[in-house]
């Protein structure tokens, strides 16, 4: 019986990605005919760079939601990373990289301390995480946006290696693989799986729940902080909001990517597949001149038929 209902997941897992895979490869057709722009090497590159930002950020996002929980602060975390590196670089150069990033773990780690131990839902938790957060950024900044003076903080987006790959694409790439081996090999990315599955099954078979969820809460942060400190330096200038398209964008690709949005299905390695459709469908949608409302609209509809793909409505218990 557990070998039937298995083979019927794999098979409807197969369906769905083939569904994700067709849509997407629609899309990239009919933007290609309706702008002829989309294929040119500046907006192939473009597109790279976008992704590889919003990338990182969804990797954070994944183990979150894999556990069944979520995080609303990562827009306000990569604004508040990217706005410190802008004012640390005058006087500490590659240093105030480090530094930013430290801080998105930090606040990380904070919104998993007190959804764990103050048992307040996830989603309230970092939404008020981001609220706070996104006045810290008015606060350091004085409401104002701040350039990156840094050459070498600047290099470390806008540039590439041997003049062929940018080196943002090179880091997400890395950080891509770590995650994925994180994901498959290691008890953290097998345990974050477990608890969506059942939280009180992990807990019984020795899982210490409340120390793997700080701990994606702690990696989202990071990963969040390092996203934002990309896209500063990709722009070469920090505003208070730079990273706010992010909280949407990360939940969009991780459901897009295959990952149930009720935790316990999913892996890290399926993201991409989101983070580049997201991408190319904002980018798209940017050549065309589509209203930036129309804009939120399909974004908003695709957030709810991929979560209508990838939830298992006939079940109760991923009804929540």
């Amino acid at each position: 019986m557990l070998e039937v209902s298995l083979v019927g997941r794999r098979d409807s897992e197969l369906w769905r990605r083939a569904i994700t895979i067709f849509v997407f490869t629609i899309a990239i057709i009919s933007f290609g005919v309706a702008a002829p722009s989309f294929f040119t090497i500046a907006n192939i590159r473009a597109i790279e760079l976008s992704s590889s930002v919003l990338l990182i950020a969804s990797i954070g996002a994944t183990f979150v939601i894999l556990m069944g929980s979520i995080d609303l602060s990562i827009g306000a975390v990569a604004s508040f990373c990217g706005m410190l590196v802008a004012r640390l670089a005058p006087d500490l150069g590659l240093w105030s990289v480090p530094i930013a990033c430290l801080v998105g773990l930090v606040f990380g780690a904070i919104n998993g301390l007190v959804y764990v131990y103050l048992r307040i839902p996830s989603i309230l938790v970092t939404l008020g995480a981001a609220t706070t957060i996104s006045g810290a950024v008015l606060f350091i900044s004085d409401g104002r946006s701040l350039s990156v003076s840094n050459a070498a903080v600047i290099d470390m987006a806008q540039g590439a290696l041997a003049n062929m790959v940018p080196n943002a694409v090179l880091v997400s790439t890395v950080i891509y693989g770590v995650a994925i081996l994180v994901g498959d090999r290691t008890r953290f990315g097998r345990m974050t799986l477990a608890i969506g599955s059942d939280e009180q099954v992990a807990a019984l078979i020795g899982v210490k729940v409340n120390t793997i969820k700080i701990q994606a809460f702690a990696l989202s942060g990071l990963l969040a902080g390092i996203a934002g400190v990309l896209l500063a330096a990709r722009l070469g200038s920090a505003t208070v909001t730079m990273g706010s398209y992010m909280t949407l964008d990360t939940i969009t690709a991780v459901v897009v990517g295959g990952t149930a949005i009720t935790g316990g299905f999913g892996n890290v390695r399926l993201t991409i597949i989101g983070v580049l459709f997201i991408t190319i469908l904002s980018d798209g949608m940017n050549i065309l001149a589509l209203p930036p409302y129309l804009q939120t609209i399909v974004q908003g509809t695709v957030i709810l038929l991929a979560v209508l793909l990838n939830t298992n409505r006939a079940s109760a218990e991923d009804v929540k």
